[in-house]
């Protein structure tokens, strides 16, 4: 019976998630908060799932040891060099700022230190599934602040394996204990020299022979068994459970089998990542929600803002222009899915109670909740403040935004019937380089100063700052010029440098870059004489070359992608 009741759990908690994920996606919201919703509504009706609590909850850090084993899997330096410099240091310096500030903050709403603590840690982390998916939608992880955050956001992800290691220890830390903390960390180091051993030698060498069987079966088994091994061997030693899988996942990523390995376990990882999360919500109760309705708003609105200071003044400080500063802020100013993790971590090892957790849960699920609607009013708020602080606020315009937003190499720009190229990035530079070729004249407008930099050097003309500022265009000789190509993804900047080409040069024609094809309509209305969607383009190309393959003629190929063109409002 206790088997068919664990049974019946499971199904609750499943259908409990599929419709929580369900209405989430309807809604577009992230599926995590779907999930935790469903759980929430599970606890509130006293469902049978919460009779075989101890088996849910085993069956949740089983979710969590997957969870931190794909992102182990996943983890990758290379993504990191684009911005080590901002990531390493801002992401580093964040989260202790967050840590000390939250210290400082929080016993003002009662709380003690040590979970002032806990609480600032788990707070200074933000979400990267939310945050990527977001990103990836809008088209934008190859942006300048779309790489900042990823790479942000992986050096948050790097800082949970301390967390996970120090905090539980500084929990019962005594005066003289402090030895206690540093031999955690000793620990944490040797085990990490230890994977970097085996990873390169024995295990990778194991996993290649089982691979080299031929069955997919014993793959998956293996793998999960060097999981579950390594997560309970740190448990053991007193470390956290999600730390030994994150160690396997090291291992794995060394292996030359590591993608087939993710793709074997990615299944099996979710359907416990879902009972994760929905086991999150069930031990949220609505009465709690209710009675610190206040507290938590007030928590969120607190969270939101340091974060956002911070981040936004550690981006200024290393160099960025204020958009970038303003655009990466107000992406990972939420609390992410790892707050989840260590939270659950917390309460299962007895480090934190009840009220600390539900907290924890709450701030987090509510700053989830208002990310999609910052990431699409982000652009549009920048704009505003900008203008407003220039209106009403001269002294502090001047300091911030001059200062900042400088301008390189606009001064008498002896340019005419010119291009200019609106964002340098893999579709801008490859122009560029077309128009070196060939002879054409052209001006590089980007607020990314490294690049600006590395292009005066090589003599080509550019102007520092936001495309879509109508002093910038000018800068660029928008007046004089030919013509324009908006290479920038960011659907509130192509409307502002269309609207401003508008203005400067009616004649000037322009050509925008586009990953939606509903951006169609709107583009021509505002005047676009041409626009470029890659992903068609591609389809295109590889049309092209599959009836080639098959024999057509030229001229048949032609009409066949006309026609194409014709169907796709291209014609």
């Amino acid at each position: 019976m206790v088997g068919m009741g664990l049974a019946y759990a499971l199904f609750l908690i499943l259908l409990a998630g599929f419709l929580g994920g369900f209405l989430a996606k309807r809604l577009r919201q992230p599926l995590i908060l779907g999930y935790i919703l469903a759980g929430i509504v599970i606890g509130a009706l006293a469902l049978p799932v919460v009779s075989n609590e101890e088996a849910v909850k085993t069956l949740a850090e089983i979710g969590v040891a997957l969870l931190m084993f794909a992102l182990g899997i996943e983890f990758s330096l290379t993504r990191l060099k684009k911005v080590k410099e901002i990531a390493l240091w801002g992401g580093f310096i964040q989260i202790l700022l967050t840590i000390l500030l939250g210290l400082f903050i929080f016993p003002r709403f009662g709380f003690d230190f040590y979970s002032s603590l806990f609480m600032a840690a788990a707070f200074s982390l933000s979400s990267t599934a939310v945050v990527t998916k977001l990103l990836s939608e809008k088209g934008e992880l190859d942006s300048l602040p779309g790489e900042i955050m990823v790479g942000w956001l992986l050096i948050q992800d790097l800082a949970v394996l301390p967390m996970l290691a120090i905090l539980p220890q500084v929990a019962v830390l005594e005066t003289s204990q402090f030895w206690k903390i540093l031999l955690s960390v000793g620990e944490s180091a040797i085990l990490l020299f230890l994977v970097i051993i085996l990873g390169k030698g024995v295990i990778t060498k194991i996993l290649d022979r089982i691979a080299a069987v031929g069955s997919r079966e014993l793959l998956l088994l293996s793998v999960v068994t060097l999981c579950l091994a390594a997560a309970f061997g740190t448990y053991s030693l007193g470390l956290s459970f999600a730390l030994g899988a994150f160690l396997a996942g090291l291992i794995v990523a060394e292996s030359s089998q590591n993608h087939a390995i993710f793709s074997e376990i990615r299944p099996l990882r979710d359907v416990f990542v879902i009972i994760f999360f929905v086991s999150l919500g069930m031990m949220i109760t609505p009465s709690f929600i209710l009675t610190n309705l206040l507290t938590i708003l007030a928590l969120v609105a607190i969270i939101l803002s340091v974060k956002f200071l911070i981040i936004l003044g550690l981006v200024f400080y290393l160099g960025y222009h204020t958009k970038t500063a303003f655009l990466v802020a107000v992406g990972l100013v939420q609390v992410g899915e790892f707050s989840f993790v260590l939270a659950r971590t917390g309460i299962s090892q007895g480090v934190i109670g009840g009220e600390i957790y539900n907290f924890i849960i709450a701030v987090a699920l509510v700053t989830i909740v208002f990310t999609p609607l910052l990431f699409e009013m982000a652009p549009r708020i920048y704009q505003r403040v900008r203008k407003l602080t220039g209106r009403k606020f001269p002294k502090l315009y001047s300091l911030i935004f001059t200062r900042f937003d400088h301008r390189q190499g606009q001064e008498g720009l002896p340019l005419e019937n010119h291009v200019i190229i609106c964002g340098y990035g893999r579709v801008g530079g490859w122009l560029g380089r077309a128009l070196e070729m060939v002879g054409i004249p052209f001006v590089v407008v980007d607020y990314n100063y490294k690049i600006i930099a590395d292009l005066k050097e090589k003599g080509i003309p550019v102007v520092y700052g936001d495309p879509g500022d109508v002093d910038v265009l000018n800068a660029a000789q928008a007046k004089k010029a030919k013509s324009i190509i908006v290479a920038i993804p960011d659907r509130h900047t192509q409307e502002l440098v269309i609207g401003n080409c508008q203005t400067l040069n009616p004649q000037l024609a322009i050509i925008c870059r586009t990953h939606y094809e509903e951006d169609q309509p709107r583009l021509k209305a505002l005047g676009v004489k041409a626009i470029i969607q890659p992903e068609f383009e591609a389809s295109l190309s590889m049309i092209h070359r599959v009836l080639q393959t098959y024999g057509l003629e030229k001229e048949e190929v032609a009409g066949k992608i006309k026609r194409i063109k014709i169907e796709h409002g291209m014609g």
